[in-house]
């Protein structure tokens, strides 16, 4: 029996229907660790960065008092951008200062607004909260706190993984049975989720291959997309495959009788006690004589 270590063909996917839970488990966690990697990279790499410039090219006075935003100068201002990731504060909302980044945060007067490919949306600054906007405040503390933000990303990617791939597996569980039944495999429900949740692990490894190409400028937003888009294809590419590749259900055992031209098994016909003595050929013989005399 070949050991279960990967879930990469639809045989290896199959094959963790007999495995342990904690390998399925561990499987689980290297992904998930890859992935939190991928997204800690992108972090590290393409937004803070950018959140660092801006917060150094802050001016000594700025605060959000009373739901709105006081800023020093009226014109609009790009505190930060790449490609990735731009800072802007436009109070009036104007929209002068353009967009290159993927995605655009917009500091207007009394909004905060988030501008990307997928559209906008803006919220409100949170009404009896008081933020000090300028470098003596915000400089010391983002370099405190920037580590506990790459750790809390990675922590964040891995949870959310792992609550996803549950109610997926749950999800898929029944499915993966159901093909396992028409193809005359064996597939119990707790197998059916190990199954389905086996067949999740490739489609997350290829997002996270897709954020790392993002991070390297390698993969555009759009291309990132898109294979968010397929890992869901992928998932199922194995959900509806690793079913045909179960065990098979073993044959009916023939009913009760048995079958009077089918011989005796070798062992039970030679069978004979070891102790027992030979028959006689003398019919006169008696089968029992009397013990000897010695005397």
């Amino acid at each position: 029996m070949s050991p279960v270590w990967q879930p990469l063909t639809f045989s290896g996917v199959a094959a963790f229907a007999r495995a342990r839970w904690t390998r399925l488990l561990l499987l689980q966690t290297l992904v998930a660790g890859f992935v939190a990697v991928t997204v800690v990279v992108f972090l590290g790499r393409c937004w803070f960065p950018v959140m660092t410039q801006a917060v150094q090219g802050l001016s000594g006075f700025g605060a959000v008092r009373g739901a709105r935003l006081a800023w020093p100068a009226p014109e609009a201002v790009v505190l930060a951008e790449n490609r990735f990731l731009g800072l802007v504060v436009d109070l009036e909302d104007g929209g002068s200062t353009g967009q290159i980044a993927d995605l655009q945060v917009e500091f207007t007067r009394e909004r905060i607004k988030f501008v990307s490919l997928l559209g906008q949306v803006s919220f409100p600054y949170p009404s009896g909260v008081e933020l000090e906007l300028n470098r003596q405040t915000l400089d010391p503390w983002w370099n405190a706190w920037r580590p506990a933000f790459l750790l809390g990303g990675a922590f964040a990617t891995v949870l959310f993984l792992f609550v996803s791939w549950l109610a997926l597996a749950v999800l898929y569980a029944l499915p993966v049975r159901v093909l396992a039944w028409l193809a005359g495999r064996v597939a119990s429900l707790g197998k059916s989720w190990r199954v389905a949740a086996a067949a999740l692990l490739p489609g997350a490894a290829w997002v996270g291959g897709a954020v790392l190409l993002h991070a390297l400028e390698q993969l555009s937003l759009v291309g990132l997309g898109v294979a968010f888009g397929l890992h869901f294809v992928v998932g199922w590419f194995y959900v509806l495959g690793a079913p045909f590749c179960l065990p098979r259900k073993e044959a009916d055992a023939l009913v009760a009788g048995s079958n009077p031209f089918t011989p005796a098994p070798a062992a039970e016909a030679d069978a004979s006690p070891a102790s027992a003595p030979a028959a006689s050929s003398n019919p006169f013989q008696d089968p029992h004589p009397p013990p000897a005399d010695n005397g």
